[in-house]
């Protein structure tokens, strides 16, 4: 397959930061092939790489060359992976920080679909695995083992819900279906002292947090209603496929998560990269 770009830049989408709290304004670009996805914020620029890749609370985040974080790029990431966007510019104006809009990965699904996409003639690799690699940090588990394309197999266990369970291909028009709606969620008893914390320290955690951005648990169910049967393991699906992206290529294997979150996430990318099962194809 060729790689894909996008076939014009996109309109610019303003918002809110859900850490930060303030606005900031992106816009997506085509890029060369062999770019990446790149972010550029300040006079600076990153590469969505396991080497940039940090965990602040709440968010995954990529470092910038000075040190500053840039925040919550796994929804963006999601959508460009589901797309098979190879290369591609963000331009972040204001807070260091992706908009969250509504917590999902939705609103850039739909930008995506309004501007095209654009193949270029240069080879595009596929990541595939030889064996099957596993880590399990606590209680947490990633497993992938050798397929001929993606699939995932996603479980949770939340307080009042039991086990909760995706599966699925994470791509394409399934992940518009399934996956991108779902929203960015948490408990409103761990949320707002978090918050309230966040406001008298200097650490920007969950100061955008609205209940028009994420979906507040509240016992066995969410507060306004659920938009996807089980969102909250959709969500994390979509998490991992956005943390997913650090590998700077697309991968082929059935993944097998319990409990993903970004720490493990981006543990398990690293074990990907470093256990010499992968394979370009």
């Amino acid at each position: 397959m060729p790689r894909t770009t996008l076939a014009t830049p996109t309109r610019s989408i303003e918002g809110i930061g859900l850490n930060t709290g303030r606005r900031t304004r992106l816009t997506l670009r085509p890029a060369p092939p062999g770019t990446g996805l790149r972010f550029h914020w300040s006079g600076q620029r990153v590469t969505a790489s396991i080497k940039a890749a940090r965990v602040p609370p709440f968010c995954s985040a990529l470092a910038l060359p000075d040190g500053t974080l840039l925040r919550t790029p796994e929804h963006l990431l999601a959508a460009l992976i589901a797309y098979g966007v190879d290369d591609a510019e963000a331009h972040i104006e204001g807070a260091a920080e992706i908009p969250i809009l509504d917590g999902s990965a939705l609103p850039w699904c739909e930008l995506l679909h309004e501007t095209g996409l654009r193949a270029v003639e240069a080879p595009r690799p596929t990541l595939r695995l030889t064996r099957s690699v596993e880590i399990t940090r606590d209680y947490r588990t990633i497993r992938a083992e050798p397929a001929r394309t993606l699939t995932f197999d996603v479980s949770l266990d939340l307080a009042a819900w039991g086990e909760i369970r995706w599966t699925g291909d994470p791509l394409g028009d399934s992940f518009l279906r399934e996956l991108a709606p779902a929203r960015s969620f948490g408990r409103l008893r761990w949320a707002l002292p978090a918050a309230l914390l966040s406001l008298i320290t200097t650490r920007p955690v969950l100061r955008g947090a609205r209940f028009s951005n994420t979906a507040p648990l509240i016992g066995a169910g969410i507060l306004g209603g659920a938009r996807l049967p089980d969102e909250p393991v959709r969500h994390r699906a979509l998490d991992l496929l956005g943390d997913l992206a650090l590998l700077g290529a697309p991968l082929a294997a059935r993944i097998t998560a319990s409990r993903p979150a970004h720490a493990i996430n981006q543990t398990f990318v690293r074990a990907l990269l470093d256990s010499g099962a992968l394979i370009e194809s």
